[in-house]
Order: structure tokens, then C-alpha cells, then sequence
């Protein structure tokens, strides 16, 4: 049924049911108020199709087959939110520099051993700014101490972050990192293009699914996972947030987004600045730390 001869009416049948497959397949909470919004992002995957009515696309979204699975990966692209920038939330920025330098003092980077992972890395700009960072504080040939795993869900932001060409606007932006103390060198390459070409020599990234565990072994020394898991649910983001936790090394920290809250369990965690966690290490006196008791 359309609204008029542009516009394809949403139902309230099909609308729960492509409410329910987003939180399945992503973990992206739909409520009734996002029905508005969920049927408009919608209406240029159903020209694509040529289809007159939300039913079909029910049926073509709940198909088990290939054609199915393609197109729930473009209905979650077509829900998700990607909005980000270079340095963005700065003070995190700053906290992740102080907490290099200081993993560096202690010897931890030793043979390439710093692995930090960028969750919901969208286009790329959160690991290009974390890849700075580390330059600025390793110098040159960071890689050699550092490694960063940038993963999102949708494949489309993905391709960008990997196949990207603004050098000449990414350049200047990311070029502000001399600003930040502590750093091995102040002398980063003059050519936008080689500036950039050295920040994504220790960016890998890769298609991840939150509601799932990272199929990557071990546990790393920084992860960021901002502005992601507001758009899920209490109950996954409380499920997300413990597996995120679990792979914290010791003395790990964990940045979350500006509006976010650190959700579950165990009082693990201790603050280390502004929606900013850090796993304490073993022998640290338990009774002497404040304890970030998750709800």
C-alpha cells in the first residue's frame, strides 16, 4: 500500500517483523517510535527491487537463501548510523596517548605485542586517528610496536575505510596529532598521501558482528566501541559490554561513546576518564580502587 505515488507505506505487521531481523542479524533496537525513520531508510532497498509493498520485502529479507542473506546485509547497512569524524570526542584521544606511553615505559610493546581494536570503525576515520596516535607516540616505524583491528557490520563502510582516496582531506586533519605530548616525533610527513599511506600499514580491518565473538585470538590493550551500542537494546548492549570487557588485557582500557554507559555484571573496571575504563592489574589493591559497579 503506498501513501501516495512516491512514498511506500510501512504496516504495522511488517514493521515488527523487519524490526525483529534487524535485532537479530545486528542487535539494532527498532522501537515503535523508529517506525517513521525504518520506513523511510527502507524505501530505496524496495525501487531497488521494484517492489510496490513492504510484504514482499518481509518475504525477501526472511529468505534463507543467498538472496536473503545479501539483502540483510543491505537492510543493516541501510539502518546503521555513520556518523564520525577524525579525532572526534578528543579527549579520548589524549587518554589513549597517556596510556601508551605508559604500556610503552613498561616494555609492552616489545616485538609488535600493543594490539588495540577499533568496534564500529564505520569509514574509517576512529582507526586512522587511534594509527595517528600511535605514530606519534612509537614514531615512524609504529608498526613495528602496535597493530589495530578496525571491524564494523556493514560491508559498504568497510569497502570505504579500505579503499578511501581524500588524502588531501584526511591529511591536515590527522597532521594535528603533533599536538599531543609525550611523542617519540614531531616530524610527520609532509605529503598528505604518505602521511596516510603510513597510518594504514598497521590498520586491518575486517567485517564483525558485535552479537558475536571476534574471531581473533587473544586479548588487547585498548578497545573503542563508541556511539555503537546505543542502538541496541538494555540486554544486547549488556551482552556486548561483557564480551568487550573479556578481552581486555590487564591494564587494558575501554573507551565507550559520549552517551554511553558501561553495562553489566562485574565491578571489574575502574574509570580512567571521561566514559573511559580501564581493567586493573593483577596484584592492584582492590580495596584501594574505585570499582565501577555496572548496572
Amino acid at each position: 500500500m503506498r501513501w501516495d505515488d512516491d512514498v511506500i507505506a510501512l504496516a504495522d505487521r511488517s514493521y515488527r517483523a523487519i524490526a525483529a531481523i534487524v535485532e537479530r542479524e545486528a542487535g539494532l533496537y527498532m522501537p515503535e517510535t523508529k517506525k517513521t525513520f525504518l520506513a523511510s531508510r527502507l524505501q530505496r532497498r524496495l525501487r531497488f527491487h521494484g517492489l510496490n509493498d513492504f510484504e514482499t520485502y518481509v518475504r525477501l529479507i526472511g529468505d534463507p537463501g543467498a538472496a536473503g542473506t545479501t539483502e540483510r546485509r543491505h537492510l543493516v547497512s541501510a539502518l546503521t548510523t555513520n556518523v564520525t569524524a577524525i579525532y572526534r570526542e578528543p579527549h579520548h584521544f589524549d587518554l589513549l596517548a597517556q596510556h601508551l606511553l605508559d604500556r610503552r615505559r613498561q616494555g609492552v610493546e616489545a616485538g609488535g605485542g600493543l594490539r588495540i581494536w577499533s568496534a564500529g570503525c564505520s569509514t574509517g576515520e576512529e582507526p586512522l586517528s587511534i594509527a595517528a596516535v600511535c605514530l606519534h607516540v612509537f614514531g615512524p616505524s609504529w608498526t613495528n610496536d602496535a597493530q589495530i583491528i578496525a571491524t564494523d557490520v556493514d560491508l559498504s563502510v568497510l569497502e570505504t575505510a579500505r579503499t578511501r582516496d581524500d588524502s588531501a582531506t584526511l591529511g591536515p586533519a590527522l597532521a594535528a596529532v603533533s599536538s599531543l605530548p609525550g611523542g617519540r616525533t614531531r616530524d610527520l610527513p609532509q605529503a598528505p598521501d604518505h602521511l596516510l599511506a603510513l597510518l594504514r600499514g598497521g590498520i586491518t580491518y575486517r567485517h564483525h558482528n558485535l552479537l558475536d565473538d571476534l574471531d581473533l585470538p587473544g586479548q588487547f590493550d585498548a578497545i573503542f566501541c563508541r556511539n555503537v551500542t546505543i542502538y541496541f537494546s538494555a540486554v544486547v548492549q549488556k551482552a556486548v559490554h561483557e564480551r568487550l570487557r573479556a578481552r581486555l588485557a590487564p591494564a587494558g582500557m575501554l573507551v565507550l561513546g559520549h552517551s554511553e554507559r558501561l553495562l553489566g555484571d562485574r565491578p571489574e573496571l575502574v574509570s580512567a576518564g571521561r566514559t573511559t575504563f580501564r581493567r586493573p592489574l593483577p596484584d592492584e589493591n582492590v580495596l584501594a580502587r574505585k570499582a565501577i559497579r555496572c548496572r
